[in-house]
């Protein structure tokens, strides 16, 4: 028998990453409640599935918002940027909820058609392990993410070098670093989220990040 208490959310992954750096992922979605369910490249559609997370990774490739490689673009994998930016958009046909980490929120605003920042000095900072809260953001209270917040701010990871430009026609920005870095995108309809930090590695120390996985479990119980 189903458990419809139990949504199945879909993780997309890539074997060039290896299958042990998802796995923090799928414990974040399956301490909320759900059963987490690993997508490889080549994944056609989000059949049977009621949610979407679009995690942390590679690269973006800049050709697809139109743009030149800079120098200091790092490791792309167009083959997981088809897919993925593929199960985005089936999501979107669905009316499917999306959470986006890192990459992932890059990745939903490229899809959309906004650009990105190739490189940003000082964001990567994971010498100081995955967890370490390298900087301070402020977030729209009235947005999902501050309704998992609670508040106005919070104390974020930071284990990029890329992000959002340009914000895409149909997401508004809801949290913004201290240089101005955008740290939260959702849509207007509430079922895309997405976040430039990894709150995967804070739920066990942070109560806002494992609401932010609790809320999202919850959108997809309730599709």
């Amino acid at each position: 028998m189903v458990d419809r208490n139990r949504p199945k959310i879909g993780v997309t992954t890539s074997p060039k990453r290896g299958d042990d750096y998802y796995l923090t992922y799928g414990r974040a979605v399956e301490a909320a409640g759900a059963e987490a369910v690993y997508l490889p490249p080549g994944t056609r559609t989000l059949d049977h599935l009621d949610g979407l997370l679009l995690p942390g990774g590679w690269d973006v490739d800049p050709a697809l918002y139109g743009e030149k490689p800079d120098a200091k673009l790092g490791d792309i994998d167009p083959e997981l940027d088809e897919t993925e930016i593929r199960l985005f958009k089936d999501a979107r046909q669905k009316q499917i909820p999306v959470l986006g980490i890192c990459r992932g929120q890059q990745v939903i605003n490229v899809a959309m058609g906004g650009t990105l920042l190739q490189h940003l000095e000082g964001h990567e900072v994971r010498a100081y392990g995955r967890s370490h809260l390298a900087h301070r953001a402020s977030v729209d209270p009235a947005s999902e993410l501050g309704r998992a917040v609670e508040g106005r701010e919070i104390q974020v990871n930071s284990l990029h070098h890329q992000a959002v430009r340009s914000v895409a026609l149909g997401l508004r920005q809801t949290a913004t670093g201290e240089d101005g870095t955008v740290e939260g995108l959702e849509s207007d309809d509430g079922l895309i989220v997405a976040v430039q930090c990894h709150p995967e590695e804070l739920t066990a120390d942070l109560p806002w990040a494992s609401k932010l996985f609790e809320r999202f479990v919850a959108r997809a119980r309730r599709r």
